[in-house]
């Protein structure tokens, strides 16, 4: 069913009874009801219901240019994409790498920029995947490169918060006695990777995200199995052919029931008072249909009449 279709069955229960009656505001609240009913359901159906698998295109590296500041973190002139968010960012004449936290507005890195204010010229390494963008709750497998059939593996002890610079203290001569700083800085075809945040720390949108190493020197394409947040949906899907986030067995005994008793509760309801308790009544009982009647395991029956050859 798409969000077109269901929006139409709310819209029977305002005042406009029509969806093509209704105004934009009318249609963002409409929107605001489905969204909610969605969430929900994402929230009460079992978490196999809510795995898919991600793909994700690693690019090649891109070569731009801006102007930065000295002890500042814009990128003026710089034009990038959402895709950019968490790049590494390899600054010329900089000692250390740095990373892209905001792409809004004007660009912004994460550490101030240590040279002289003008024009300079950047890698961008593209060693992210943004799970935000993916919506992801949980990964459920390791990545995998698809091109060579490599599966990563997570490495928490030496990864995790060291970032895009990739610079660790390592220990030299005797172990706990000596302690230098070492690069560890590496190009070519990822084998680990670590989870990572980022965003915050220049007001942008928060984001999660998976960093790979070595860093990638080449396009190649990632796929994981995950477990996804429930998407939201906007007003242009509302007027579009964009299928409802749930499937489609379940939009009618269940998403419909849980918008109607958010739409119950807003100034567009037409409906009487009896109609609004039975639809409150409802969306209470779609909560617990789910739960009932959807089952965690949707594997085949095991069969324990034959024993296995070799057994």
């Amino acid at each position: 069913m798409t969000v077109q279709e269901l929006a139409q069955r709310l819209a029977r229960w305002t005042a406009s009874k029509t969806l093509s009656q209704m105004s934009v505001e009318d249609r963002l609240i409409l929107l605001d009801c489905i969204n909610s009913a969605v969430f929900n359901w994402f929230s009460t159906a079992p978490e196999n219901l809510r795995m898919t698998t991600v793909s994700h295109l690693i690019r090649a590296k891109e070569t731009i240019s801006f102007t930065a500041t000295n002890g500042g973190n814009d990128m003026t002139g710089a034009s990038l994409q959402d895709y950019h968010l968490g790049a590494a960012l390899e600054i010329a004449g900089e000692k250390n790498m740095n990373e892209i936290v905001s792409v809004s507005g004007t660009p912004k890195m994460l550490n101030q920029f240590r040279g002289s204010t003008g024009s300079v010229s950047a890698s961008v390494h593209f060693d992210t995947i943004m799970l935000t963008d993916h919506s992801v709750n949980r990964l459920v497998s390791h990545p995998r490169v698809l091109d060579t059939g490599v599966t990563l593996y997570r490495d928490d002890d030496a990864l995790r918060f060291v970032g895009p610079e990739r610079r660790i203290r390592a220990f030299s001569g005797v172990v706990g006695t000596s302690v230098t700083s070492g690069s560890v800085q590496k190009f070519g075809d990822p084998t680990r990777y670590v989870l990572e945040n980022t965003g915050v720390s220049q007001k942008d949108e928060a984001r999660f995200m998976i960093r790979l190493d070595p860093i990638p020197d080449k396009e190649m394409t990632i796929i994981f199995d995950a477990v996804l947040d429930p998407p939201s949906h906007d007003l242009t899907d509302v007027d579009g052919s964009v299928a409802v986030a749930v499937p489609d067995q379940y939009v009618l005994p269940h998403v419909l029931p849980l918008a109607l008793s958010d739409l119950v509760m807003t100034p567009i309801w037409g409906g009487t008072k009896e109609e609004r308790d039975a639809s409150l009544q409802r969306g209470i009982s779609a909560l617990a249909a789910i739960n009932r009647t959807m089952q965690n395991n949707k594997g085949a029956p095991v069969n324990y009449v034959r024993t296995r050859p070799g057994y």
